[in-house]
């Protein structure tokens, strides 16, 4: 990457002559100020508009990118984020990745040549996408949210998703059911492995063997998760009881078993981690494990600031247990054998009585062995809490 010395020495000019070209604060002569942006364009050369504006505390202004904006979780974090960024006096420049690396780092890149003073990033990508993203975007302080890549160097706030998994599992499996699937996220991404890791430690804990046929990916996509679910509810001994790694994928889910004419939760139970305002407008209602997501944002955020504001310890992670919201989507396992017609009966003499929702806080709070960050500092909170770090 081409620097203000590079640009200088091309150009045969002093490094004040390239600022003060680049800057527009002195006047230069026509000859020096072409020479300088002929250097410029022949070299790339970005200025470091960030590395100015963190010396001069001139811009009030912060990036955030998210993979998906209309998933829910992201919706309800972007919300939270203006509004609290606003309190502080911040402007918010917002960019949905759709999930797309190249497009990720272009949006980095702009942030960084835009005098953005630090990003808040929901990663997409593999964890190791993020070693030459980190190096184009120099000293900007970033916050990862959700998947964690960077850990030795950049700060972040996540869901112990290996708890969450496990809370929405035993709690199916609380209603008697053996034969339970799950319809996980992308395994290149740290949600989904670690989401997929609790759902095998809870069926482990219940000496239970884990059925491959009932491992199914949906991508955290509604339409991923639709086939996936058609697939599972084809098999010659479908499952009783389904996980599903978040909201998006849940409503594919339950499209996939309307289609199939399944009832939920008569025929099969359903849970997903992710809480979203139209969970409880399904019928059944279902049941779901919730972020905290307000917290969250809150974290992120104070984080991001006080990186701003000249704070140097080694990178900090904030790990935030979830919430299991009790609704109607699970029951006790249908009798094996039941036949399509006894199905459609099923649904049609089904007690919608209007159950409340109730919220059931984790016993299973998060532990540092639930993520892998080799040498950073982790906090890990609990229930009604924000971190402190020890530093």
């Amino acid at each position: 990457m081409a620097t203000m010395k590079d640009v200088a020495r091309l150009a045969d000019v002093s490094l004040a002559t390239v600022s003060a070209v680049l800057s527009g604060s002195t006047y230069v002569s026509p000859d020096l100020t072409e020479r300088v942006r002929v250097a410029v364009k022949a070299l790339g050369y970005a200025p470091n508009t960030v590395a100015s504006s963190l010396k001069k505390g001139t811009t009030k202004l912060l990036g955030l990118v998210v993979p998906d904006i209309t998933n829910p979780f992201f919706t309800e974090f972007v919300h939270s984020i203006q509004k609290r960024a606003h309190a502080q006096g911040y402007s918010l420049l917002l960019f949905d990745s759709d999930r797309d690396l190249e497009q990720e780092r272009a949006y980095l890149r702009m942030l960084r040549a835009h005098l953005a003073v630090g990003t808040i990033l929901c990663a997409s990508a593999p964890e190791e996408a993020y070693d030459k993203v980190r190096s184009e975007i120099g000293i900007m302080p970033v916050v990862t949210v959700d998947h964690v890549v960077c850990p030795n160097e950049w700060d972040s706030v996540a869901l112990d998703n290996v708890a969450a998994a496990r809370l929405a599992v035993q709690h199916i499996l609380e209603f008697g059911h053996r034969r339970v699937a799950i319809i996980s996220g992308p395994q290149n991404l740290l949600p989904g492995r670690d989401r997929l890791r609790g759902f095998t430690q809870a069926i482990a804990a219940a000496n239970l063997p884990v059925n491959p046929d009932y491992v199914r990916q949906g991508a955290f996509g509604e339409q991923d998760a639709h086939t996936a679910a058609l697939e599972l509810m084809s098999l010659p001994e479908p499952p009783s009881a389904i996980f599903v790694a978040n909201n998006q994928m849940l409503i594919g889910t339950m499209r996939a078993l309307a289609e199939k004419r399944f009832t939920c939760p008569t025929d099969v139970s359903v849970t997903a981690i992710d809480d979203f305002p139209w969970a409880n407008a399904f019928s059944p209602a279902l049941t779901t494990v919730r972020q905290p997501v307000d917290a969250m944002a809150e974290a992120a955020l104070n984080m991001l600031l006080e990186r701003i504001r000249g704070d140097e310890r080694s990178p900090r992670h904030m790990v935030f247990p979830p919430e299991l919201v009790v609704r109607q989507s699970c029951s006790s396992p249908a009798a094996v054998g039941k036949t399509e017609s006894q199905r459609i009966a099923s649904a049609t003499a089904r007690d919608s009585s209007g159950k409340k929702s109730r919220v059931k806080k984790t016993d299973i709070a998060g532990t540092e062995e639930n993520i892998d960050l080799p040498t950073a500092a982790r906090i890990t909170l609990r229930p009604g809490t924000l971190g402190k770090t020890d530093g």
